[in-house]
């Protein structure tokens, strides 16, 4: 019976489960059946009984080729990382300010494919192995177009902060692009009746978002305010001060 639906499971699901369960156990298929379950209900229904009764086997079979639930998260990281790794390897071509914007669309485009499963590696596992080729990528189109050292680390850290922020932002957003009519209506009316001048002013605008138009715009005041720190783009007059080597 599945607990889920309370109900017998189908001949047809059945066949699936025992054809599954004569596939030989790998990491890859363990660590693959795990981020089905985080996909599509979080991490905070995975388990390793979970993840074996989606695989159709004993969870103690688990055990021959993973190290437990933290090792199955670390193959989850290792997947999402070298996913983006691969959107972000191929050397942007143009000057630096197409290169951030290319590497930036493309860590963006890698994260939306697995959202919940991405969320655990933008909060946690920024450092891995796997993901330090993706900062390198963005720090060598800085350091090639003249960027110094230390501008090029700061600015890293600044695309970094808003690169995360905004898909957390996405992932848990309370405003949705695909309100229907009434929704939007309701969103709207709770806005302009929180007895906050500001809020109410604007309350038509606040109450949807265009995730992907808020990404463009804040990725462009970002650009606009590293172009000092080109050498190429520097002109008189528009020169910041050294940036303080740590």
């Amino acid at each position: 019976m599945s607990a889920e639906s309370g109900q017998q499971p189908t001949r047809a699901e059945s066949l699936t489960k025992q054809a599954t369960a004569r596939e030989p156990l790998s990491r890859e298929r363990i660590v693959a059946a795990a981020l089905r379950i985080v996909d599509d209900e979080g991490v905070t229904a995975l388990s390793m009984r979970r993840i074996a009764a989606t695989l159709g086997v004993q969870a103690m079979s688990l055990y021959n080729h993973v190290g437990g639930k933290d090792d199955v998260l670390d193959g989850i990281t290792e997947f999402i990382t070298t996913d983006i790794q691969l959107s972000m390897t191929r050397k942007p071509d143009g000057d630096w300010e197409d290169g951030i914007r290319s590497l930036s669309y493309a860590f963006r485009q890698a994260s939306l494919r697995h959202p919940r499963a991405c969320e655990l590696v933008l909060v946690h596992h920024l450092s891995s192995p796997s993901a330090l080729v993706i900062i390198d990528c963005s720090l060598a189109v800085l350091l090639e177009h003249g960027f110094e050292e230390a501008a090029a680390v700061h600015a890293l850290r600044l695309l970094i902060a808003f690169q995360i922020g905004s898909l957390l932002r996405q992932f848990h957003s309370p405003c949705s692009p695909e309100y229907d009519d009434a929704e939007l209506r309701e969103r709207t009316a709770d806005l302009a009746e929180s007895g906050l001048p500001a809020v109410a002013k604007l309350a038509p605008l606040l109450a949807v978002i265009d995730h992907d138009a808020e990404f463009a715009f804040g990725l462009d005041l970002l650009i606009a305010a590293l172009r000092p720190y080109a050498p190429a783009r520097k002109i008189a007059g528009d020169v910041p001060q050294q940036v303080r080597r740590n």
